[in-house]
């Protein structure tokens, strides 16, 4: 009798993990691959179905000796020996435009397609300059609610577009534990990922608390749709991806025919992200054509009044912060970084013309990583390199007293 009832018992179990499967495969696949595979290295079925961002596939930049943008071969090879000992598959240096500096691991070249994670929010903060260059967006300081009617009431009426791009939204939940059914999960594997984020409450008052989310940039990629009347990939090809000569890219969708993720799950070649980083540390130009309004890269760089160190989708170098991934402060000061998964990063100084890409598949694991290593090696090997001046009223310590 005991035994008839555990089979029973057994049966319903199996009857309703089926049916849950059967109502959303696409979730459970996508669970399952991101349990099986580390962020960096998840499997192209991982992002299927997904929708084309269309390129225009430009000539490749031209490449250069160190020399010849006065960056030092051994600072390079040290840069290198550092990423070689952290999983890195590529590191790649660039400075005016050109490709100065490239070494890869493991199979990867320059036109590999990678995931680089969060770097896609950056292109939301992109967008939205270009969109308001374009007169389809007023100002950041816009609520929300102009373009989203469900904000128009309670107290989401208060959320703006710079709370948004500052991840200070205060929407979502108070904390982020990873559970099939939790909000962080939802937002990464949900159905209709557009439809989780319009109806998130917000728990916090807007611009009074940092938290990165996938819903901030989600629901900014939906305003630029609302306030273009262009599907978001279309704009981006047509303002952005084709402009700076990219090759097509694949945006992950939370359904066929459904929303495209714009958050993270953006596959290009990592080579493009140099167009990308020429574009950000040459005020918005691309080979000399304004892509990005004038004066609009500086506004991303404005400080959350939350976390000074986030401006818009960006990691601003300063303040620094001991303890929390880097050794020491950047070497130059105007230096911000995009970070994605596996610690693969962009750095970006604007004041030098100079990027720095790293792709990498080493998640929290490598307690050795420092992100101001690299940088620093490079920029402080750069012949036309200039130290920081000291803060008024303040010195460095570490020059002060020897070995301290």
């Amino acid at each position: 009798m005991k035994r008839i009832a555990f089979v029973s018992v057994l049966m319903v179990i199996v009857a309703l993990l089926a049916a849950t499967f059967v109502r959303n495969p696409l979730y459970w696949k996508r669970r399952a691959l991101s349990t099986v595979f580390a962020p960096a290295n998840l499997p192209a079925a991982y992002y299927e179905p997904s929708q084309v961002l269309e390129g225009s596939n430009g000539p490749s930049p031209p490449r250069v000796q160190p020399q010849d943008e006065r960056l030092d071969p051994a600072a390079l090879q040290a840069a290198a020996a550092y990423a070689g000992a952290q999983n890195t598959t590529a590191l790649i240096v660039g400075r005016h435009g050109h490709i100065v500096f490239e070494q890869y691991w493991g199979g990867s070249t320059f036109d590999t397609v990678i995931d680089a994670g969060a770097f896609n929010a950056a292109l939301t903060a992109l967008t939205v300059g270009i969109a308001i260059g374009d007169r389809k967006i007023a100002l950041t300081t816009e609520p929300v609610a102009n373009y989203i009617e469900s904000f128009r009431e309670g107290d989401r009426a208060s959320v703006t577009l710079d709370d948004l791009l500052h991840m200070t939204s205060g929407l979502g939940p108070n904390e982020g534990v990873v559970d099939p059914w939790t909000a962080p999960t939802q937002e990464q594997l949900a159905h209709d990922i557009r439809s989780e984020c319009l109806r998130r409450e917000r728990t916090a008052p807007a611009g009074k608390r940092w938290m990165p989310q996938a819903c901030d940039p989600q629901l900014l990629a939906h305003i630029i749709e609302r306030a273009t009347g262009q599907q978001y990939a279309a704009y981006v090809s047509e303002w952005l991806w084709k402009p700076i000569g990219a090759a097509d890219a694949w945006l992950m969708l939370d359904h066929e025919g459904g929303t495209a993720h714009a958050n993270c799950c953006l596959r290009a070649r990592q080579g493009d992200w140099m167009r990308i980083a020429e574009v950000l540390v040459n005020d918005g130009r691309f080979q000399g054509e304004q892509v990005v309004p004038p004066g609009w890269v500086r506004t991303m760089l404005t400080p959350s009044k939350t976390d000074a160190r986030f401006g818009y989708q960006v990691w601003r170098g300063e303040p620094f912060v001991p303890g929390e991934g880097a050794s020491e402060p950047y070497a130059a000061g105007d230096t911000f970084t995009l970070k994605g998964s596996g610690r693969t990063r962009l750095w970006l100084v604007p004041s030098m013309g100079l990027s720095i890409l790293r792709v990498g598949t080493n998640d929290g694991i490598h307690a050795s990583w420092d992100d101001s290593v690299i940088p620093n090696l490079i920029v402080r090997g750069a012949s036309d390199y200039v130290p920081k001046a000291p803060k008024s009223g303040a010195q460095d310590i570490s020059n002060l007293v020897p070995n301290h």
